[in-house]
């Protein structure tokens, strides 16, 4: 056999090999589009440090790392071509805005685009790792293939007094009480549409725990309520939709994000019925 032949036979065999490890590869996965309302998802390129105390601040060895696990709450809901995941817990406990008056005197206020315009801490900024957190925060832990298959999202948002449409462009943000599935809007405004998870949903579905711990908590929407412009909505751990003052730090954080709809995952659950986020 002549050293031509053989080199094209091995050319051959490689790709054979290649092709049939494509196919083996592709015959394991399936698109994220493709799963159900309600799946749970997990990327397990990269883990979350579940700091416990107020603030995001450590808070007993009891804190967990371990990579954050999403619910397929909406399909196409925003944007053509996209899947909305919501946590499934919480992912810290942070104050929604820590801005300052002109005298000085701090007075958080309720607007989800000017979170942390002047202040030392935000919500906003932190969850996108956008200045004061530049460096930190939430976005910052994403792995650069999880960064890959993530849609930045146009947010809807209103003023507080008027009520007036305004929208933010984010990769990470909080829900609003609409998008929750509250219909009662007497003290607050309709923003955003209902993700389908949570249409008509019982309040087991809106209570989330931290992870390391057994307890659900309160956490932050991003919905102004009318009484006044440090007014902002949470969620309580029975599930009931209220407020409190947007620079309470005692809140958790339960975030959403929007990922491309052909994302691969595997097509089976693993064994804690979680569908793990594949990248080749």
């Amino acid at each position: 056999m002549t050293r031509f032949i053989r080199l094209i036979l091995i050319i051959s065999l490689l790709t054979l090999t290649a092709c049939t490890s494509s196919s083996s590869s592709n015959a394991q996965t399936t698109s994220i589009e493709s799963l159900n309302i309600g799946d749970r998802v997990v990327d397990l390129e990269w883990s979350w440090e579940y700091r416990q105390g107020w603030g995001y601040s450590k808070y007993s060895d009891t804190e967990v790392t371990e990579p954050v696990v999403w619910i397929v709450v909406a399909k196409n809901h925003d944007q053509a071509n996209s899947v909305t995941l919501i946590s499934e817990g919480l992912i810290g406990f942070f104050v929604f805005d820590a801005s300052t008056l002109p005298s000085g005197l701090q007075a958080g206020q309720n607007h989800w685009g000017n979170s942390g315009l002047n202040a030392t801490a935000g919500l906003r900024p932190w969850l996108n790792s956008t200045s004061p957190h530049a460096g930190e925060g939430f976005l910052n832990a994403f792995s650069a293939d999880f960064k890959s298959i993530l849609l930045s999202s146009t947010v809807e948002n209103k003023e507080y007094d008027t009520g007036a449409i305004y929208t933010t462009n984010d990769y990470v943000y909080v829900p609003s009480h609409t998008e929750m599935g509250a219909t009662d809007h007497s003290d607050t405004y309709s923003i955003g549409k209902p993700f389908e998870y949570f249409v008509g949903a019982d309040y087991t579905k809106l209570r989330a725990k931290m992870p390391g711990t057994p307890w659900t908590y309160d956490y932050w929407t991003r919905s102004p309520y009318v009484t006044g412009y440090r007014v902002v909505g949470q969620i309580i751990d029975s599930g009931y939709y209220v407020n409190d003052f947007a620079d309470d730090t005692s809140n958790g954080v339960r975030v959403v994000v929007n990922v491309k709809s052909d994302a691969k995952v595997a097509k089976e659950q693993n064994e804690d019925g979680i569908f793990v986020i594949k990248y080749k």
